[in-house]
């Protein structure tokens, strides 16, 4: 029976340059057996193919934008979930006058730093000055526009990101798409991650978790793994 892994690519699958190696060569023992691997992120695609360009991880699918968009293996767009441009701009109004915010990036379904908000809009990234911020402004976007999209704070020691998305989609949600193509059981599906943004598909899925993860992941599984090369080494 064929299973399928959707793992984290920042701070899973990429946790040192030692470590993305290993995973590397167990993926591609996971594939030569039949299975499927794919990489589920809150980057751009743009972000993630410059990273796969430097390790090039084999993959089958990529879903980025924290669900918003899911491509083959092929790169070729297969499925977008997009923000109401009326609500983007609602929701860039409403920021703007904000004295901490320190940068606003919008995204399509294959671009970043597009200039305007389009109807092909998936994405905003608004960078906040700190992480108290990112928390409020987060927190101010799920209530207003709760009917529409959902925001997740990225927060690292570089840096404070709050990153809206529409409501429609998430990492789970994309992942039930990816079955439905493949015609996969949800019994078969391991996914693995180490972020808010991983909770939705680590819930639904039953799945694993980073032992480097952020709180909230330890919360919603007891399932940890050090690498995603474990993790496939388990089910071997």
């Amino acid at each position: 029976m064929c299973k399928i892994i959707f793992s984290d690519y920042d701070g899973t699958l990429d946790t040192s340059e030692k470590d993305i190696y290993i995973n590397i060569k167990a993926i591609q023992k996971f594939r030569d057996n039949g299975n499927l691997f794919v990489i589920a992120t809150g980057r751009s695609y743009l972000d993630l193919k410059r990273k796969l360009d430097l390790h090039p991880i084999p993959f089958d699918y990529l879903i980025v934008n924290h669900g918003g968009v899911i491509l083959d293996k092929n790169e070729k767009v297969i499925d977008a979930c997009l923000i109401s441009k009326n609500v983007g701009i609602e929701i860039l109004d409403s920021v703007k006058p904000r004295k901490d915010i320190k940068r606003i990036v919008l995204f399509d379904t294959m671009k970043k730093d597009i200039d305007e908000v389009t109807d092909e809009l998936t994405k905003i990234m608004l960078e906040m000055k700190d992480d108290k911020s990112a928390r409020i402004v987060s927190e101010i976007i799920n209530k207003k526009w709760k009917e529409t999209v959902k925001s997740y704070v990225i927060s690292t020691k570089k840096y404070y990101l709050v990153e809206v998305i529409s409501i429609k989609t998430d990492k789970g949600k994309a992942i039930e798409k990816v079955l439905e193509i493949e015609n996969i059981a949800d019994n078969d599906v391991y996914p693995i991650g180490d972020g808010a943004n991983d909770v939705e598909m680590i819930l639904k899925y039953n799945g694993y978790g980073m032992k480097n993860s952020e709180d909230v992941v330890y919360k919603v599984t007891n399932k940890l793994c050090d690498t995603v090369a474990e993790l496939i080494e388990s089910l071997n």
